[in-house]
């Protein structure tokens, strides 16, 4: 026999409502799913079993029973449904309190809030945590070993780059200062100092031309034979002769192959006076070309810049045919300011790495290369790191809930088995017999479940009466 909420429809199963007595004319009881109080009032002809069913409606919502007691005995089982009137005494129509307990357990909030979730949670954090700490560590090194690599691969290229560029222009400048000591470039007469000068020419294949000019600036004499050409306005003509500086040079762009050249110039001295200078066209081929052709992997490239900023090598072309100054260039603007080593910066939004070395000739070579792919080996293994990370946490998860499923199912089945006694039946068959803590839970549930029966039984025989047989709905009820 049912009863049932006016309010939220929800149904409570009365056991044995036989036991009702028929003299009582009202019932309150109190909802435990809304709070709902309600008031059942039959008329005096009626019987409460018959009211009861003619007031019950068949719903889907999981119901509860009572005990096998009546209504007069009834004390708190579980649940909050209770009546609110006060217990039975002697006068029938006054209202009994009575508990209807609701068999339906607590709905969890979601989904991590049973042990199945926490486990879970448990395990990653676990598992999970100390591979994050490694992976953080060995990332960090890693990133401090690329870096450090860098920096060193970087500094060992710039030097030996720069190297390069010194060496030739020291070769260069030894083979003009030997031949400005001679005698008969001393004295300073064309038809004396051409054989000298073609003959260098001829050795030294770079050199286009050499040639000598006066104190004035005039040119005496030159080794591709044609006309001779004022000077005086020259910058290494000027340094060398009017400054006395012990040599002098000015990059430039050749006027037939447009390409970079070098006029190197040194003094010719006469009993200790600057009579004029010695000087010599190069290509800067053999020096350009290596740098040029410098590469370090898809991005890496150097390009080589003269005292004044301009281009005297670069990977793109226009650069070089335009002589563009690149004297704002961020490597450069940071080397002015006193950075060396590796510098990080941003050209046309990609963020590179470079690093700037300077000749003793005041000329700087670069090299720079873009961050992406000098850290592409980091990315590799952080990618790799991520797959293995998310296949841990499947595995985890997947453990964790096989795991903790063996402890929760027979826990389930314990609460279930103890909802029903609560109830009132107790007849209901606990099958787990784990050797573990959960199979003496399972025992204990057993031993409380005799004891409750015997102590019914011993009330029983105590007040003289016999069991009563339960009614077919419960006596039928599956476990």
């Amino acid at each position: 026999m049912n009863v049932q909420c006016s309010n939220c429809r929800k149904e409570f199963k009365i056991v044995d409502p036989q036991k009702l007595d028929g003299s009582r004319k009202t019932i309150t009881f109190k909802c435990s799913s809304c709070g709902k109080k309600e008031v059942l009032s039959k008329s005096e002809n009626e019987s409460w079993p018959q009211y009861l069913s003619h007031r019950s409606r068949p719903s889907a919502v999981p119901v509860s029973r009572l005990s096998s007691r009546d209504f007069r005995t009834a004390g708190p089982v579980s649940g909050t449904a209770v009546d609110e009137s006060a217990q039975a005494n002697s006068k029938a129509d006054r209202p009994i309190q009575m508990d209807i307990p609701s068999e339906e357990p607590p709905k969890r909030r979601f989904v991590f809030s049973g042990l199945t979730g926490k486990v879970v949670i448990l395990m990653l954090f676990v598992s999970l945590l100390p591979l994050g700490i490694y992976a953080t560590v060995i990332s960090r090194a890693t990133v401090q070993r690329i870096e450090d690599d860098t920096d060193r691969v970087g500094q060992q290229i710039t030097i030996g780059l720069a190297g390069h560029v010194n060496e030739w222009m020291d070769k260069n400048l030894r083979i003009l200062q030997t031949a400005a000591q001679l005698p008969d470039i001393q004295t300073m007469q064309p038809a004396i100092q051409e054989p000298i000068l073609k003959a260098v020419n001829a050795n030294y294949p770079w050199k286009y031309v050499v040639f000598t000019v006066d104190a004035a600036g005039q040119n005496i004499a030159r080794s591709d034979g044609l006309r001779l050409i004022d000077y005086s306005d020259r910058h290494y003509y000027k340094a060398v002769v009017l400054e006395m500086k012990p040599f002098a040079w000015q990059s430039l762009l050749g006027r037939t192959n447009k390409k970079p050249a070098l006029i190197l110039s040194v003094p010719i001295k006469r009993d200790g006076k600057v009579i004029g200078a010695l000087c010599s066209g190069m290509a800067v081929e053999e020096i350009s070309d290596n740098i040029v052709k410098w590469r370090l992997g898809q991005t890496g490239h150097a390009f080589l810049l003269d005292q004044t900023g301009k281009v005297v090598a670069h990977q793109v072309d226009e650069f070089v045919q335009t002589e563009k100054n690149l004297s704002n260039h961020p490597l450069i603007a940071n080397f002015k300011k006193g950075q060396v080593g590796s510098q990080r910066f941003t050209e046309n939004g990609v963020d590179k790495v470079g690093f700037v070395r300077e000749t003793q000739w005041l000329w700087k070579v670069v090299i720079q290369q873009d961050e992406s792919e000098i850290f592409a080996i980091l990315h590799q293994a952080n990618q790799f790191a991520w797959t293995l990370l998310a296949i841990a946490v499947v595995l985890v998860i997947v453990v964790a809930t096989l795991a903790s499923r063996a402890i929760v199912r027979p826990i389930k089945q314990l609460t279930k088995a103890a909802e029903k006694i609560s109830t009132g039946d107790l007849e209901v068959q606990i099958d787990i017999s784990s050797k573990n803590e959960i199979g003496e839970l399972a025992t204990a549930i057993r031993r409380m479940q005799d004891s409750i029966r015997f102590a019914i039984d011993r009330l029983r025989r105590a007040r003289g009466t016999r069991p009563a047989p339960l009614p077919d709905a419960v006596s039928q009820a599956p476990f």
